[in-house]
């Protein structure tokens, strides 16, 4: 034998479950039988068999009275009716039909099994030394030889086969017929008179069904032309044994076969799940009912119905169908009785499963019915059609779920749409009403005028707070209803660095509380990383949105005092950990356990609808991730952690460089100016930063720059900022962008909160700059044209986008890139978005807008809003601040009035329109359709590109991509601040000014 090659040995094992390992080394034959024959007895071959009786059974078969001898011989009846006995039917012959077609159902494609028949049939004919033997089942109308030695294998009448005889017999021994010339009943046999068969024994293959009855299913016999003495009690046993174990392979067999038609039940139902989203559900459901049972009969009924007409035959009432199955026992019966000697009909309707589902009917009912008596159904089918009601049921509910989500979506734009209307009029008129009183308050000197204008300041501070808690309201209820669409859509990872998510809360957090002077937290941000590891794959949508209701909780519990922001990365345990301590309000023991509730507030100082940690929570489980709470104190302020696990940390190949080698002129030590005793903790936050970067601290008098505490009362602020030598610079942290306004000093630099990585780094380069130019202005006269640097308000990139930027507004001569600002849920103003985003949406996931050009420091605007509130708002702010204006109200007026207007500055009679200020939703023409029209004519007539924003109370992912694809460069959503419009204004119109 050779050996195997090393290939084949190195190859891998691999068995497949179902693989047919199993053979006998005794060949099968190459082709059956399909007819019946030989027909011996022709006279009788259309006659039934008779029904079976105990008393016509004992009459025929006697009792043995000694174990294992031969069938006793009865004395013959005076009035025979044929020439010999024909068998009887079973006394349990439908239960007996039943597990015989159960069991044997396609039976002739399992090799495998018959394979281990032909074995059993060739040990039965070895151990009685007869000359033939042969394993067949017993049909209806006839015996089927399955495995044979010495005899052909065929297809014979039940009515003439000897084996009809052996299943009637008591259990617990063989048929034994040692010479059947001498025994009246079968001499007469056509088997004997004209097959020449002398000598039969017969065991039969009993099975013992769930209920505990015994049927037999066929025979095992050896048959012989030639007389024997009878079968030993040894070779009696054997048949017995064999015949057992023929009936345990078939089970297993079947117990295989169902397993494996259930795979394919199972694949079925997955196809049929799939094509149901573009096909009708009730016709994918008939395809696979008709690829698993191919001749059944399918109905789809309204339970309303009492009954289901069938033809030919009496209705099926749907009373008998509430089990789940039904069986025509009554037509069972009646073919068993009178057509046990033809191939059964299949003319009515013999078993039926059913299955309860809900559908536009209501509650209906799938019924699945054959015709064929050899079918029978057992709980794989009954699980199969219960799949498909259930599919069915699911597809009806997921249209009446997405009916219903698509509804309340769009009552949640509709209602958040006309929210916004009132409120964006509501706002925007206090903030211009509060700068005309600013306006007022600074030319009256008198007391008397200057209280009525700091008494008109907080009714406007009231009214500015109470909208923003409302929309803020409004936001975090509509976010929790989308919670569950943002958790069915598939994540988004994609690899970020730890600026990048500090970058993105801060801007969220800047926008948030941008014009509400209740809070005024410093806010740090700082890192924690191991080496070189400073990336991270996150979806950053879902951990923003997880991260800034925890960051907007500490901010609405500290009103003033220091919140710290420590973001983490584990590698080892791959956890990405962030941990945000406040000095605020804290909160007792007992109130700790259901801060995570919906709609909790623990205090009377507690604003917003009390969903930010229920957000928090929800979203931070989206990315396997949690937010606990580690400590609280009343008076003492909170720390709560997030952390995510199962998050990949990406290694930097790039160390950073301190920044004290990269800032030239600026010292490499620093002192603190405090402006009262105990003002150390925010110079604590700030020395973090500072010493990370290899600064030291000092004191005043040695070379070193000055860290100054931001004091509130102007009056103060200067006192304190005057003890700054000429020469030195200062570095002031202040809240927020919104806090009283810092007068200009040469030497001071101001950097306004929140105070990311990106924004103190902004910071200390603007003051070697600034120390540099001290330095030169020393020897050199300062150009009186160049700007004062101390004016700069260093409020650190806008957005993750934007981040790396050197500053954080665009040079002149490099015009801004277009890109969507996102105002949603994190701005208190602002409608959420459907799926969760609350960032500027990077420009380079959408379609370019046109590169704008800024040409002008008043540019005439385009204004078009099909609201006359909305409107007015945009017409007074353009008043303000001394814009020209033409004002449309649908997209469709709009178009004409650019083009008129445009047409006429081309010939040099009037002004072109610079800035376009679109709504969305308008009569005639939307605002998306005019923004492409627009860009189509710009293009065309090769005028100069517009800056055109949005401006709309409707706010979603696809109407974001939507606007930036027409050709729009910024996105806003009702109420928008004025003050965040101006700045987006200076950004595209540098000389702009308010």
């Amino acid at each position: 034998m050779a050996a195997p090659s090393a290939n084949r040995q190195s190859l891998p094992v691999f068995p497949k479950a179902d693989a047919a390992v199993l053979s006998s080394k005794h060949p099968l034959p190459e082709s059956r039988p399909d007819t019946i024959g030989p027909i011996y007895d022709l006279d009788n071959v259309d006659k039934p068999l008779e029904a079976w009786s105990p008393e016509t059974h004992d009459a025929h078969y006697p009792r043995k009275t000694i174990p294992y001898a031969p069938a006793p011989i009865p004395s013959p009846p005076q009035n025979a009716s044929g020439r010999y006995l024909r068998a009887f039917l079973a006394d349990n012959e439908r239960l007996r039909l039943s597990m015989l077609w159960y069991y044997t159902r396609d039976v002739m494609n399992e090799t495998e099994f018959l394979s281990g028949l032909q074995e059993k049939v060739h040990l039965a004919h070895e151990a009685t030394g007869w000359e033939s033997a042969i394993i067949g089942m017993l049909d209806l109308n006839v015996y089927v030889r399955l495995a044979t030695v010495g005899i052909d294998l065929g297809i014979v009448p039940r009515g003439e086969t000897l084996c009809a005889h052996t299943i009637t017999q008591p259990p617990g021994s063989a048929f034994l017929l040692p010479n059947m010339v001498e025994d009246w009943r079968f001499q007469g046999s056509p088997y004997v008179e004209s097959g020449g068969l002398k000598g039969y024994a017969g065991v039969p293959l009993r099975l013992k069904t769930e209920s505990g009855d015994t049927v037999s299913l066929g025979t095992l016999c050896v048959v012989s032309k030639n007389s024997h003495e009878p079968l030993t009690k040894s070779q009696q046993h054997t048949l017995a044994h064999l015949a057992d174990w023929v009936v345990s392979d078939l089970v297993q067999c079947t117990r295989v076969r169902r397993q494996r038609e259930r795979r394919r039940m199972d694949d079925l139902l997955s196809r049929a799940h799939v094509e149901m989203a573009h096909a009708a559900p009730e016709d994918c459901i008939r395809e696979i009912l008709s690829s698993a049972y191919p001749d059944a009969l399918v109905w789809l009924k309204s339970s309303k119905v009492k009954h289901i007409e069938l033809e030919d035959q009496a209705p099926i009432s749907l009373s008998n169908l509430e089990l789940g199955v039904w069986e025509n026992t009554d037509y069972l019966d009646e073919i068993i009785a009178k057509s046990n000697c033809h191939e059964p009909p299949r003319d009515k309707v013999v078993r039926a499963m059913a299955a309860n589902f809900e559908c536009i009917w209501g509650p209906s009912i799938l019924v699945v019915a054959s015709k064929d008596c050899r079918l029978v159904f057992d709980d794989v089918d009954l699980w199969f059609v219960q799949g498909c009601a259930n599919l069915l049921s699911q597809t009806w509910q997921k249209r009446l779920l997405d009916e219903a989500m698509a509804a309340k979506e769009k009552f949640l734009r509709g209602f958040s749409h006309q929210l916004r209307t009132p409120i964006h009029g509501i706002l925007g008129s206090v903030e211009l009403l509060a700068e005309e009183l600013m306006l007022q308050s600074a030319l009256v000197e008198t007391t008397s005028s200057a209280t009525d204008a700091g008494g008109h300041h907080i009714y406007i501070d009231t009214i500015k707070s109470s909208g923003r808690d409302l929309i803020a309201t409004v936001n975090s209820m509509i976010t929790l209803n989308r919670w569950a669409d943002v958790a069915a859509k598939e994540r988004n990872y994609t690899t970020h660095t730890i600026d990048q998510l500090e970058a993105d809360l801060a801007n969220a957090t800047r926008k948030a509380i941008s014009g509400d002077s209740r809070y005024q937290a410093f806010i740090f941000f700082s890192h924690n990383l191991a080496s070189a590891c400073d990336s991270f794959r996150a979806d950053m949508d879902i951990l923003r949105d997880s991260l800034f209701p925890l960051l907007m909780n500490a901010i609405q519990s500290t009103p003033n005092g220091i919140i710290n922001v420590t973001v983490s990365l584990n590698a080892e345990g791959r956890e990405l950990i962030v941990d945000i301590e406040d000095t605020g309000h804290g909160m007792h023991h007992d109130d700790q356990k259901r801060i995570f509730e919906p709609y909790e507030k623990i205090a009377e100082h507690s604003t917003g609808a009390g969903l930010g940690l229920t957000l928090a929570s929800k979203f931070a489980t989206l990315l396997n991730g949690s937010i606990d709470l580690v400590t609280s104190a009343v008076g003492q302020g909170s720390h709560f952690r997030a952390t995510f696990r199962d998050i990949d940390i990406v290694s930097s190949n790039t160390p950073s460089e301190p920044l004290t080698g990269k800032l030239k002129h600026l010292p490499s030590k620093f002192h603190h100016l405090a402006a009262a005793p105990d003002s150390t903790y925010l110079l604590d936050c700030l020395s973090k930063f500072l010493t990370a970067h290899h600064y030291a601290a000092a004191d005043a008098g040695e070379e070193s720059f000055a860290v100054i505490d931001y004091v509130p009362d102007s009056d103060q602020r200067r006192a304190h900022a005057a003890q700054i030598p000429p020469g030195q610079v200062a570095v002031c942290l202040v809240p927020s962008t919104d806090s009283d306004p810092c007068s200009p000093r040469d030497n001071i630099v101001y950097v306004y909160g929140p105070f990311s990585k990106a924004t103190l780094t902004l910071a200390l380069a603007e003051a070697d700059k600034l120390l540099s130019e001290i330095v030169s202005s020393q020897t050199d006269a300062p150009d009186p044209l160049a700007p004062s640097l101390s004016q700069l308000k260093i409020e650190g990139p806008r957005s993750a986008v934007e981040a790396g930027s050197p500053t954080s507004l665009p040079a002149k001569t490099n015009p801004p890139q277009p890109h969507v600002e996102d105002d949603s849920e994190h701005d208190l103003r602002n409608d959420p978005a459907p799926n969760g985003e609350n960032v500027a949406v990077p420009a380079q996931n959408l379609s370019p807008a046109p590169v704008f050009q800024a040409v002008s420091s008043t540019p005439t605007a385009l204004l078009v809003d099909d609201n006359v509130i909305n409107l007015r708002i945009m017409q007074m702010y353009c008043s303000k601040r001394g814009l020209p204006y033409h004002a449309a109200k649908n997209g469709k007026e709009a178009v004409e009035m650019f083009s008129k207007h445009q047409l006429r500055a081309a010939s040099g009679e009037g002004a072109a329109i610079q800035l376009v200020l679109m709504d969305l939703q308008m009569p005639l023409c939307d605002g998306l359709e005019a923004t492409r029209q627009i860009r189509v004519l710009e293009k065309e007539k090769n005028w100069g590109i517009s800056a055109l924003f949005i401006v709309t109370g409707q706010d979603n992912p696809d109407d974001r991509a939507s606007a930036v694809d027409a050709g729009a460069q910024e996105f806003f959503v009702k109420p928008l601040s004025l003050k965040e419009l101006d700045r987006h204004m200076k950004q595209y119109f540098p000389a702009f000014t308010r």
